[in-house]
Parts: structure tokens; sequence; C-alpha cells
């Protein structure tokens, strides 16, 4: 009998162990299961501050695209009324606009150009409408799939000397004002 009893002993020892085993067992999966979920989460957010840093990037890229293309044309267009003509296409365009006063001449025109590269496409707005009591605003936005990313919006004196049209900068500002 007791040969019986210790194999009976025996047999429950191993079921005991062998329980143990299967109860260590879930709780190391249990345990890699958070420790995955967390890794994960980590990626998640890192991932997500990557991104956040590269469209500040592009911001500020299509932003300082906006900002110089104003300076160039604040440029040409000073330089042509001190010097009374300019060779520049754009700015003889602008001209044409704003002399342009027949009845039926629009108030407001919009020029389009396609950057081709990295930068968004450029999209000149302007407007010579009773709102702005005779100076011209510009409008100069830069987007992305037709998704504007950044603007400018300019503000310039119109005056007529000696025969031609002489272009002053009043300074960056909102036109929903």
């Amino acid at each position: 009998m007791s040969i019986v009893f210790n194999r009976q002993l025996q047999k429950q020892n191993n079921m005991r162990k062998q329980r143990n085993r299967g109860a260590a067992m879930i709780v190391v999966v249990c345990v890699m299961a958070v420790i995955m979920i967390l890794s994960l989460t980590l990626l998640m957010s890192a991932y997500q501050m990557l991104a956040t840093v590269n469209d500040e990037g592009r911001d500020e890229l299509y932003y300082q695209q906006a900002m110089s293309f104003s300076e160039v044309l604040k440029d040409r267009l000073e330089e042509k009324s001190v010097s009374g003509s300019s060779t520049d296409a754009l700015v003889n365009h602008i001209d044409a606009f704003m002399e342009n006063d027949n009845e039926g001449a629009p108030q407001k025109e919009k020029l389009v150009a396609d950057a081709k590269g990295v930068y968004g496409k450029i999209t000149l707005d302007l407007d010579r409408s009773a709102m702005f009591q005779g100076n011209l605003v510009i409008t100069i936005s830069v987007s992305d799939e037709d998704k504007v990313m950044s603007s400018c919006v300019c503000k310039y004196e119109i005056d007529n000397k000696e025969g031609y049209t002489t272009y002053k900068f009043l300074g960056y500002y909102n036109h929903w004002e």
C-alpha cells in the first residue's frame, strides 16, 4: 500500500509542478505582452514626434519661400519706381494691371507659377479694389497640392510720377482686418 500511496503522491507532486509551470508560463507571456505594448507605444510616440518636426520644418520652408519672394518683388517694384522703367516681365504685368482703368477692367487678378521641385506652387493675388483706397495689395501664397501652406500679404502705395507708376512698400498686414 505504501508503494501505491508513494506513486499517488508522486503523481500529485508531478501534477502540481506541471500546474506551476503552466502558471509561470502564463505570467511570463503576460509580462512579455506588457513589455511589447510599452515598446510599441514608445515607437509610435517617437514616430509622431518625428512627423511633427518634419511638418514644422516644411511649414518654415514654405513661409521662407513666401517671404523671400515678397522681398524680391518689393526690390523689383521699388527699383522700377526709381528708374522709371523695368525689364522684369512681372513688374511690367503689374504696371499694365494697375494702369488699366477701363470701365470693365478687373479689380483683382490671380497669377500662378508652378515651382517644380521641393517648393510648392506660388500664387500672386493682385487687388486694387476700392476697399484699399488706391493702394495695391499683393497676396503671395505658397501651396502644396492645392492646399495653401503659407501666405504673405504686402501693401504698396501707388503714385503716378512723371507719367509712370511708382510703388512704395507700406508693409505686411492681415488683409482680413
